[in-house]
């Protein structure tokens, strides 16, 4: 049975592989976005042996303003004493935005929800209160770890071929990220 500390340094380590096979450059921490390509360019790096991807443990607003600037790059395989990659998908943050507005109706839905009771009990006198309420609510709006469906990255993406490090490149020019500003 794996241990959970086993699993982590296997999904790292698979990360690292797709990383290598794409030419890109992992960032050094596990915040933020998991990989850079020579022109600064961010990705999500995500692989799996199953039917979808996972995003994050506790997936916010930020991490989702955060997809809307990267690219993500996922990869189905079977583990064996190494990853072997059979399929790897490019997605752009247009070709992620109906799955992004499904978590970002979800969470400001919550967050409006919240808002809305804040100004009852800002009607009652509690400004202290309030500020308070406010930081422990806000903290608080997170889903713990959706799933991308591989059928969506399938729909959605554009499979990576023959040499996926070039075809990366060729799919970025076409797909630029948004300014960031």
């Amino acid at each position: 049975m794996t241990t959970p500390e086993r699993r982590v340094v296997q999904d790292d380590i698979r990360e690292r592989q797709l990383a290598d096979l794409l030419r890109l450059e992992r960032s050094a921490g596990r915040t933020g976005s998991d990989a850079r390509d020579e022109s600064g360019n961010r990705y999500e790096l995500k692989t799996t042996t199953r039917g979808g991807v996972t995003t994050g443990r506790d997936l916010g607003l930020d991490y989702l303003e955060r997809m809307r600037r990267s690219y993500l790059i996922c990869a189905r395989g079977q583990q064996g004493l190494t990853f072997r990659f059979e399929e790897i998908y490019f997605l752009a943050p247009s070709m992620m935005q109906t799955w992004i507005d499904i978590y970002y109706l979800r969470l400001t839905t919550d967050r409006d929800l919240v808002e809305s009771a804040l100004e009852t009990l800002a009607a009652a006198a509690f400004p202290g209160d309030i500020t308070r309420l406010r930081q422990i609510c806000y903290r608080g709006f997170t889903i713990n770890n959706p799933k991308i469906p591989w059928k969506y990255v399938h729909d959605h993406g554009v499979r990576l071929e023959d040499e996926p490090a070039l075809h990366l490149r060729q799919l970025i020019a076409i797909h630029p990220l948004p300014s960031q500003t």
